[in-house]
């Protein structure tokens, strides 16, 4: 990278924040977290199957802490890795295990 322009920057939405929120403590700060990551690593994650001709979808998981559950996170590239871009968390969701709950 030689210039400004060719960084990659994460956001999280307002609707994914606002969720974070309600997920519980520490929910925005590792999602927080893996927006530093994908900043030096576009390339995270795995693609997901956009319902929407065009997006550029990715999904990744963050394991549970003691404190929080484990997250899947669903974030859209406005450019596809490893082009430099924006890069948009738009949905955090908990982990759900099937036959169990997550005790959250």
């Amino acid at each position: 990278m030689t210039n400004g322009q060719d960084r990659t920057i994460a956001e999280i939405t307002q609707e994914a924040r606002a969720r974070c929120l309600r997920l519980g403590v520490g929910v925005v700060e590792a999602v927080e977290s893996l927006c530093a990551e994908l900043e030096k690593n576009p390339t995270l994650g795995r693609p997901a199957r956009s319902a929407v001709g065009g997006m550029k979808l990715y999904t990744t998981r963050i394991e549970g802490t003691g404190t929080r559950p484990a997250l899947t996170v669903t974030y859209v590239y406005d450019a596809p890795p490893p082009e430099p871009g924006l890069i948009r968390v738009a949905l955090v969701s908990p982990v759900h295990f099937a036959g169990g709950d997550t005790g959250f």
